[in-house]
């Protein structure tokens, strides 16, 4: 008798597992951003104004930025989560945080991948009488 995991099972089972570790690492990320275990550097404070300044920038991220140059918070009050109640500090969080939390392991963020763009022969392929 065979086994009830068939190939498409199988291949689910997979795809599962990888998506469960996908989200535990997120969680983590999001958990290190809102509760660091240390206090940011100076260093840090410096990657991570300069990335917000940066056109890789989320548009939220830039927006904090300049809310920050305004005076009406500081970098380490964000990175501390003592501002996490604040709207738009969350928006930019959620938006950047795997490039912010690369900056405040002392890595450099990984580009975000471009969207890929359609190209001519993606088109379908069904036509009508009157597109002759």
């Amino acid at each position: 008798m065979g086994s009830w995991r068939t190939a498409e099972v199988l291949t689910a089972e997979d795809v599962l597992a990888r998506s469960i570790a996908d989200a535990d690492r997120a969680m983590r990320e999001a958990a290190e951003l809102r509760h660091p275990r240390r206090e940011p550097s100076a260093e840090d404070v410096r990657r991570v104004m300069r990335y917000a300044k940066s056109n890789e920038a989320s548009p939220e991220l830039q927006a904090l930025q300049r809310r920050i140059a305004g005076g009406h918070l500081s970098w380490r009050q964000v990175l501390m989560g003592e501002a996490a109640g604040d709207r738009g500090v969350r928006a930019a969080l959620e938006a950047d945080r795997a490039a912010l939390a690369a900056l405040c392991r002392g890595e450099e963020p990984r580009p975000a991948q471009p969207e890929p763009q359609p190209r001519d022969d993606d088109e379908p392929m069904t036509f009508t009488e009157d597109a002759w």
